[in-house]
């Protein structure tokens, strides 16, 4: 059965694959990501050139997840999501003495808020209809610690238990939440990673 599936983060990588493969199986796919006008305008119009060659639904929205508002907005002007998967994300990689409190902020809140947000904006419609799934999109960092990536590792960690503990919570509402901990694979996710606005000591 085709579902209406929103992926968060589709400018790249994984949320660009998973939009292709998803519409390709036949269900309607709302990719979200930022400045579909701008910086991302490229690949806003690959996705619909791409749904338009093979016939395809694939509707492309903007949406940044670090904002109340945008995430609202956006989903207001989409049907009820059946599946939500939460990719949106960026790694901050250095030592964790780099990081000022306001970059350890904004990873938390992208990696982990973000996610929340998201959910939180299709929850209502997947409550009415008594069905959903909800694909939270971490790591192999959320499982073990590695140097220079600490502040990553505590996103996830915090992503993972805020995935469970949302599991239990809608399990009896007939909606899933699924943790996905893929390994290092071939995106621009290190050539994307941020640094902290701190020296090193």
């Amino acid at each position: 059965m085709a579902k209406n599936v929103l992926i968060t983060g589709c400018s790249s990588g994984l949320g660009l694959d998973a939009a292709k493969t998803l519409a390709t199986s036949g269900h309607h796919v709302f990719a979200t990501l930022r400045d579909i006008d701008g910086r991302n305008s490229g690949t806003a119009q690959e996705l619909r050139e791409f749904a338009d060659a093979e016939g395809l639904k694939i509707t492309v929205h903007e949406m940044d997840v670090t904002s109340d508002s945008s995430v609202n907005s956006a989903v207001a002007a989409m049907p009820t999501i059946d599946v939500l998967i939460n990719n949106a994300g960026l790694g901050f990689g250095g030592p964790v003495e780099t990081f000022s409190g306001d970059d350890i902020l904004a990873q938390l809140d992208l990696n982990i808020v973000g996610t929340a947000r998201a959910a939180n904006a299709v929850l209502p419609g997947m409550r009415e209809q008594g069905d959903g799934l909800i694909i939270q999109v971490s790591s192999t960092a959320g499982r073990a610690a590695f140097p220079g990536f600490g502040v990553y590792n505590a996103s996830k960690w915090g992503l993972e238990g805020l995935s469970e503990a949302m599991r239990y919570e809608l399990a009896p509402l007939g909606i899933d939440v699924v943790l996905v901990e893929p390994g290092p694979f071939d995106t621009n996710f290190f050539a994307n990673m941020k640094q902290g606005s701190k020296p090193a000591a």
